[in-house]
């Protein structure tokens, strides 16, 4: 492993996606500061970021979908306690200006830069409805740890294996990655205070590598993700840290 880039940001970390194609990756981020939000661009080849406009009317409860070249496609969600979709919004990223708005509660399947719904398919990166067409876009490579929560009964064997290997008591949940020669854990003690552990190991439970992500109030609402063979995870809500050849 070799660290190659980290970056502290003045606001939260607050999301995180990414855009570009498997050969130019880019990582998008979203850091919040009182009622300022701001977004953020980060070129995962050459490691130069640079702050993108923030366009007032994304000021609202979303979730990144996808990214479709220099396209970030949100779910835009209702307010309330349980947020149903209300649509999809498409902004381009390099300018920071929002080019569509579909209104829409529901889809059948995410294919590509295409979104199939039940009243026709959507190119994400027009947001026009239009048949799915053979195009050769690759979207950026990435995979999400699986998570295990209190009430899952996952939780229970990797309790029991981190006592034994490591005495440490896993309480709350645990995020977990297994690639060609290294596990990942990511998981929540407490000790005083609650804490967010970092864990890479060799597949006979070898501790390669280990920290603690944040402490407290700074624990943060992402862990890592592994994205084009690198390792990509948030310290302290406001530091993003990458490391390569995971």
């Amino acid at each position: 492993m070799e660290k190659i880039y980290t970056h502290t940001f003045s606001g939260n970390i607050w999301s995180t996606g990414y855009f570009g194609d498997a050969q130019h990756p880019k990582c998008w981020v979203e850091t919040r500061e009182g009622d300022v939000c701001r977004w953020h661009q980060l070129d995962l080849n050459t490691f130069i970021s640079r702050e993108i406009s923030f366009p007032a009317e994304a000021n609202k409860p979303k979730n990144w979908l996808v990214g479709i070249n220099n396209i970030a496609v949100f779910l835009c969600l209702h307010t309330g306690k349980n947020p149903g979709i209300e649509a999809i919004e498409g902004y381009e990223l390099e300018k920071g200006q929002r080019v569509y708005r579909i209104e829409l509660t529901s889809w059948l399947a995410l294919e590509g830069m295409y979104l199939r719904t039940a009243k026709g398919d959507i190119n994400l990166q027009t947001g026009v409805y239009e048949p799915i067409q053979s195009h050769d876009w690759q979207g950026v490579t990435f995979e999400s740890p699986q998570h295990f929560e209190e009430s899952q009964p996952g939780l229970e064997a990797f309790q029991a294996l981190f006592k034994q290997k490591f005495g440490e008591s896993i309480a709350k949940g645990i995020d977990y990655w297994e690639g060609t020669d290294k596990l990942i854990f990511s998981y929540y003690l407490y000790d005083k205070g609650w804490k967010n552990r970092l864990r890479i190991c060799s597949f006979d439970f070898q501790t390669c590598f280990e920290e603690t992500l944040a402490e407290g109030d700074k624990i943060g609402f992402h862990t890592f993700q592994i994205v084009n063979g690198h390792l990509v995870y948030i310290r302290d809500k406001h530091e993003l840290v990458i490391y390569a050849h995971i």
